[in-house]
């Protein structure tokens, strides 16, 4: 068909579309027809023929992301039953010997010198009824639950007055083979080998009142030794500082008497080391024989010492024998300074009453000087003045605290002891569930706080031996007491 064909037909077709579209808008409503819109005055032209090359298909639309099914309402779980707590985990018990105790009692032996007959004569002063002292301290511990929850039992030996080792020996073996004791109290005046008896011996926990001792008897006690006094090393290394803070050691000549005993030949050595490192050494060094408390050859130690020029003493000698020099040396005329410590308990109240004793000339004693931890009690502490009132409450004894000095501080010493092994027993109980060796010496270890009158110090892992503070009295024979020089107590390491 020819193109002028075509647009006639298209023109036709088109004529018969408008009409029939005018009809069908007519039969709507007038108001609501939309006008007609007028039929094109020319015919759109016509369209291009389609190319020989197909058209492209269209890229396939991007499927949409698979959105995720909503999860069903959670559906009220049933609650879990609770887990049983579980049991805490056991400490673990340290192994250690349980002689002396059992599931309800700790046994323990005070082994002391019997002074009673010095104190009766006048030579010493009353020191009260010593082991009534522990029985009545251990009976209120064992009426409030014990230690441990097991009570105290103690036994007592004695040995006499100036006792040697070999003296004291029956009394060790009696406490550990025949009482079968767990632990020994020494109250005063022991040797370093009856301490060893006990300690490296036969194993059991050793508790010193007073008595000072080498580091090495600690050492070989094996952690079962524990003081209230202070090493050899810790109170001679301070000695020479001390004295020469106070201006006793310039300008003078030096000498030391001590026995020939090896717990002297480690307070020599360590004090010649200490007197080395101030630019001070000793022009002589007597050492006489010794057994027990008693020394002989006393007047040839003199003679050296008055031969060498000394002027100033450092005295190791027990009680006796330091008397016995200072009065022949009195009568030569020769009146040194005399420097003493608490090794041999020289310091100590009694001790001063014992030597003034044998001479009411108060000038033997000119330039007497003690260095101590035995610090004085400015005012009676609140430990000891509560033991004297239990005490009392319980003996209807009381003792004065100037009158009756010594034995209002006995008091007070051996109730700490009591309470010191109470507190360590029931941390021991506390913390493992027993009480063995073992447990008991860690109990002591944490007692970190002693305190006793002004004496304060400590106990830990790696020191038994309590103070930590040193100070110098000067001796004065008319009250035949000592008095503490103000300013002069000097902290030692810990």
């Amino acid at each position: 068909m020819s193109h002028t064909k075509w647009r006639t037909v298209i023109f036709a077709f088109v004529a018969v579309f408008a009409l029939v579209a005018a009809s069908c808008s007519s039969s709507e409503d007038a108001d609501d027809a939309p006008a007609a819109e007028p039929a094109p005055t020319t015919a759109p032209a016509p369209a291009e023929e389609p190319a020989d090359e197909p058209a492209p298909e269209p890229e396939p639309a991007e499927e949409p992301a698979d959105e995720p099914e909503p999860e069903p309402a959670d559906e009220p779980a049933d609650e879990p039953e609770p887990e049983p707590t579980p049991e805490p985990t056991p400490i673990p018990v340290p192994e250690g010997s349980t002689v002396g105790i059992t599931d309800d009692t700790i046994k323990v032996a005070i082994l002391r010198s019997d002074s009673k007959s010095l104190e009766d004569a006048g030579i010493l002063p009353d020191t009260g009824d010593i082991p009534r002292n522990y029985v009545v301290f251990a009976d209120q511990v064992n009426a409030r639950g014990g230690a441990g929850g097991r009570n105290i039992e103690i036994v007592f030996h004695q040995y006499p007055p100036g006792a040697s080792a070999t003296d004291q020996q029956a009394a060790c073996i009696a406490a550990t083979e025949d009482d079968q004791v767990a632990i020994v109290h020494f109250v005063g005046g022991v040797t370093a080998e009856t301490v060893l008896c006990a300690t490296e011996g036969h194993e059991r926990i050793a508790y010193m009142l007073s008595g000072i001792l080498p580091q090495e008897i600690y050492n070989r006690s094996n952690g079962r030794l524990f003081s209230q006094s202070m090493t050899t090393e810790r109170l001679v290394g301070a000695w020479p500082t001390l004295a020469d803070a106070q201006g006793l050691l310039e300008g003078r000549t030096l000498g030391l008497m001590r026995g020939d005993i090896g717990e002297h030949e480690v307070a020599a050595g360590v004090l010649k080391e200490a007197l080395a490192d101030l630019g001070y050494e000793l022009a002589d060094e007597v050492a006489l024989p010794c057994e027990g408390t008693s020394c002989s050859q006393v007047d040839i130690g003199l003679e050296r010492m008055q031969a060498a020029g000394v002027d100033t003493v450092f005295n190791i000698l027990p009680p006796s024998p330091f008397g016995i020099a200072v009065f022949l040396g009195a009568q030569d005329d020769w009146t040194p300074q005399w420097l003493v410590s608490d090794i041999e308990n020289l310091s100590y109240d009694s001790v001063a009453q014992a030597v003034y004793g044998r001479s009411a000339d108060p000038t033997l004693f000119y330039g007497l000087y003690g260095f101590t931890y035995g610090l004085d009690r400015l005012s009676p502490d609140e430990h000891t003045i509560e033991c004297n009132a239990e005490f009392t409450e319980v003996t209807g004894i009381s003792y004065d605290t100037v009158e009756n000095k010594d034995a209002w501080s006995a008091v007070g010493s051996t109730c700490l002891f009591i309470k010191n092994l109470e507190a360590a027993a029931n941390w021991s109980q506390e913390t493992y569930g027993t009480v063995n060796q073992t447990t008991l010496i860690q109990g002591f270890e944490t007692l970190t706080d002693y305190r006793l009158g002004d004496v304060t110090g400590s106990w830990s892992t790696t020191k038994h031996d309590a103070p930590d503070v040193v100070t110098v009295k000067e001796y004065r024979a008319d009250c035949a007491c000592w008095v503490e020089i103000d300013g002069a107590r000097m902290m030692l390491d810990q």
